[in-house]
């Protein structure tokens, strides 16, 4: 069990340190510039972001098993839960002794092996443009350049004024336009990468699965 305990903690670590790093950052990342784009690829790309958007705002929930690839390459699963605006749960399971989860308004990090407790406005994470209550790709956010490689669109999705931090890539299957992973690069340069398999898309999420039994508390009753 230790052994299992001490595998998740690598795991999960990688993906809370590309948060800290956006939200706090200590070191800068290795961001791409934008570079000179003629004016056809210019309006293919923004027929592309009108496209994203819609398919975008039109989930207003999702539930989906979901694949996370850390840099040093381990790989987990969980169950990943999503509800505009603000809403997100990532769920490891039951042997997992951390929680990743969203209220609406705060992203909560629970470990609870120490019994501590971090938390973060979600709109000031990479995570927030995906649970915006309307999802738009204006003049807040910066994308260097679309990539498009075997029938996907990678797009780069930077705050301007924490582009020093980190920052997350969105990609899309070109064909749809159906989001089919994110890969949270920190200020390090390394990049987690998050895949989403079998979505389901607006379904009836329990209330429950957006709060947390907090470790530091007296309050009993169950972790899920």
């Amino acid at each position: 069990m230790n052994e299992l305990k001490s595998k998740m903690k690598n795991i999960f670590t990688s993906l809370i340190m590309a948060i800290l790093l956006w939200a706090q950052g200590s070191v800068a990342a290795d961001i791409p510039a934008p570079d000179g784009r003629d004016a056809e690829k210019k309006a293919r790309d923004a027929e592309t972001l009108d496209k994203i958007e819609q398919s975008l705002n039109a989930i207003r929930s999702l539930k989906a098993t979901f694949i996370q690839r850390a840099p040093d390459g381990s790989v987990m699963e969980g169950t990943l839960y999503l509800e505009r605006p603000g809403k997100l749960r990532f769920d490891y399971g039951e042997e997992a002794p951390f929680l990743l989860v969203s209220n609406g308004k705060l992203l909560t990090f629970i470990d609870y092996d120490v019994k501590q407790v971090s938390r973060w406005p979600i709109k000031k994470t990479p995570l927030g443009i995906l649970v915006d209550e309307e999802i738009k790709f204006d003049s807040r956010i910066e994308i260097p350049d679309i990539i498009r490689f075997a029938g996907l669109v990678k797009v780069p999705v930077i705050d301007p004024k924490r582009r020093e931090y980190g920052y997350i890539i969105l990609i899309f299957e070109e064909s749809t336009m159906e989001l089919r992973a994110w890969e949270s690069v920190d200020a390090q340069g390394y990049t987690t990468r998050v895949a989403l398999v079998n979505p389901e898309y607006n379904v009836a999420i329990d209330k429950k699965r957006f709060t947390f039994r907090d470790p530091r508390g007296k309050r009993h009753g169950p972790r899920r």
